[in-house]
């Protein structure tokens, strides 16, 4: 049975450690305030830590100072280090934990880099990874590949609102997807892609019939191109049609019986409502006027909207106000129970940025003011 600690013999073990305990004796395994003799700080150390397992009697600042002494290096020692890591330091070593001004060996880029990181091999050069990127260097790899950016540098994995220079649809590819990749275009894409899958008028209509649509006009020789057709399940005439390459995928390709879903190559519009009761923006883009009578029936008010040819240049725009409003820190206002009809995160609350900000900031980007605000 181990022998019973008197408060006698366990003060004066702690100040044989250097330690005047300020209260009574707890037991050993309880913190015990002491008043270190050497920094006149007090901390609260266990006595059985600091007598049997020789921890030390401060926790304060003499623990601090035992840590430096640890990590101290001479000057020279430090510079080897930051050579071995490609950095050459411009001033003297400054101190454990301190940003020390150095220039890439292999760039010769000045940065300020912290000793810890660089041996820890966290310390590479950014401009030598191609991370370093100027909005001059940025948008002039846009432009050799055919893109125009419409506005400043956001970052090389964030969405950057771009024209294509060749088809003109307005997109959001990122700098590094260009970059690695070259020209990216959802519309030239589509080109591609149509081309690829272009079918002769036998199999046209076979897919056509196998979605109940009954061609009503000649096979237009395009999967990208609308094709007038009668939905034999609801006999609603479509025109313009479907095509080809949205019918063969899930979807379908009547409107009035086939699951809802936003078609790019159709026209459709883009949107900012408000609810005084969330006190929450929301914008969103659409292909039918039901989309807003749905808000409309949840007690949303339309605020603002703008047409566009293709659903496809308003889901760009949609993508970069997201980007936008989260890169000014604003956060999600609301969650999916709230949003009956979905679309909870493409909301903020007005206290967080306000209607005009949003309206001007989208006024910016398409270059004309919104249509009256019109409810189906």
């Amino acid at each position: 049975m181990p022998r019973r600690v008197s408060e006698t013999d366990a003060v004066e073990a702690m100040l044989a450690r250097g330690a005047r305990p300020v209260e009574r004796f707890p037991g050993t395994q309880l913190p015990w305030k002491c008043l270190c003799l050497t920094c006149n700080e007090v901390s609260s150390p266990r006595y059985n830590d600091v007598v049997n397992k020789a921890t030390g009697v401060c926790s304060r600042t003499c623990r601090s100072r035992k840590i430096a002494a640890k990590l101290l290096r001479n000057g020279a020692e430090a510079c080897a280090i930051m050579l071995k890591w490609g950095w050459d330091p411009l001033v003297d070593y400054p101190g454990a934990g301190k940003a020390w001004p150095s220039r890439c060996i292999h760039c010769g880029v000045i940065k300020p880099k912290k000793l810890a990181h660089v041996q820890k091999g966290r310390g590479g050069c950014t401009n030598c990874a191609g991370r370093d990127v100027s909005d001059d260097v940025a948008r002039k790899v846009m432009v050799e590949a055919d893109l125009e950016p419409l506005v400043e540098y956001p970052g090389s994995l964030q969405p950057w609102l771009c024209r294509c220079m060749r088809c003109g649809h307005i997109g959001t590819p990122t700098y590094a997807k260009i970059r690695a990749r070259g020209h990216q275009c959802w519309s030239c894409r589509s080109e591609k892609i149509a081309n690829a899958l272009r079918l002769d008028e036998e199999e046209a209509i076979a897919s056509m019939l196998e979605k109940a649509l009954d061609p009503l006009v000649p096979y237009p020789g395009r999967t990208d191109l609308p094709w007038k057709a009668r939905c034999m399940k609801c006999e609603v005439v479509l025109d313009p049609g479907p095509t080809l390459h949205n019918i063969r995928g899930p979807q379908g390709g009547c409107a009035t019986c086939a699951e809802r879903g936003i078609d790019p190559t159709r026209p459709g519009y883009l949107y900012l409502v408000v609810h005084d009761g969330y006190q929450a923006l929301k914008w969103g883009i659409a292909n039918i006027d039901q989309r807003l009578t749905q808000h409309v029936s949840q007690g949303w008010q339309v605020a603002a909207r703008w047409n566009f040819e293709l659903t496809g240049d308003a889901w760009a725009l949609e993508r970069q106000i997201k980007a936008w409003v989260l890169g000014q820190g604003v956060p999600r206002a609301l969650t999916a129970d709230q949003m009956k009809y979905g679309g909870h995160t493409e909301t903020a609350y007005l206290t967080d940025i306000s209607l005009a900000l949003v309206q001007a900031y989208v006024v910016s980007l398409t270059g004309r003011n919104p249509e009256p605000p019109q409810t189906a």
